[in-house]
């Protein structure tokens, strides 16, 4: 979550649009530096080179230091034979490994979700067959997000389909959805969240 998403976020888009307004933005600035430059410049080769560049600058930069990943718009999920029982509620697990750095990295965007919407249900269920690993994720999580041991390690791998971390979206017991990290994108959060309301 950058900046400019925030700042859309705050005036109560959902994560989709504001992960696409600054783009757009961008784009928009390219177009108006074309147009503010296109007559100043007389000679034609020197003009197209400029307004190449100037047409694609602000977008380009901006991507650059924030890129669209594969994920971010795609939502493509899939539904995990049920091994383990979930909550009745409408609960966001985060399946993780003790030692997984990209497990570790979904800790800022489930604090940034909790502390937007603090009435959503999101647990951490940690793959470990010891309960000492918790305390990898307990201090850096938002206290409203429980972190419990997996109590059978093998099912849970089985339903995560080896890929960690493993974001499954359930209710009444029953999951409803899974996206393995590289696809819970800002769709994805829509989705869920759609649900909540």
């Amino acid at each position: 979550m950058n900046f400019f998403d925030s700042i859309f976020l705050d005036l109560d888009f959902s994560w989709t649009v504001a992960k696409l307004i600054p783009y757009a933005f961008m784009v928009l600035l390219g177009f108006t530096l074309i147009y503010s430059f296109h007559s100043r410049i007389k000679h034609l080769v020197k003009k197209w080179i400029l307004m190449s560049i100037l047409g694609v600058l602000p977008f380009s930069l901006y991507f650059f230091f924030y890129p669209i990943y594969q994920g971010d718009f795609s939502n493509n999920h899939f539904t995990p034979k049920q091994l383990e029982p979930f909550p009745n509620k409408l609960t966001l697990s985060v399946i993780v490994l003790p030692g997984c750095p990209y497990c570790h990295e979904t800790i800022s965007l489930m604090n940034e979700l909790i502390s937007r919407e603090p009435k959503l249900h999101i647990r951490y269920v940690v793959v470990s067959e010891s309960q000492s690993t918790l305390a990898m994720f307990t201090p850096t999580l938002d206290k409203r997000i429980s972190v419990v041991r997996a109590s059978n390690i093998k099912n849970w791998i089985v339903m995560a389909q080896g890929g960690f971390p493993c974001m499954m979206i359930s209710q009444q017991g029953k999951i409803i959805y899974a996206w393995e990290n590289d696809f819970f994108g800002v769709r994805a959060i829509d989705d869920y969240l759609d649900r909540n309301n």
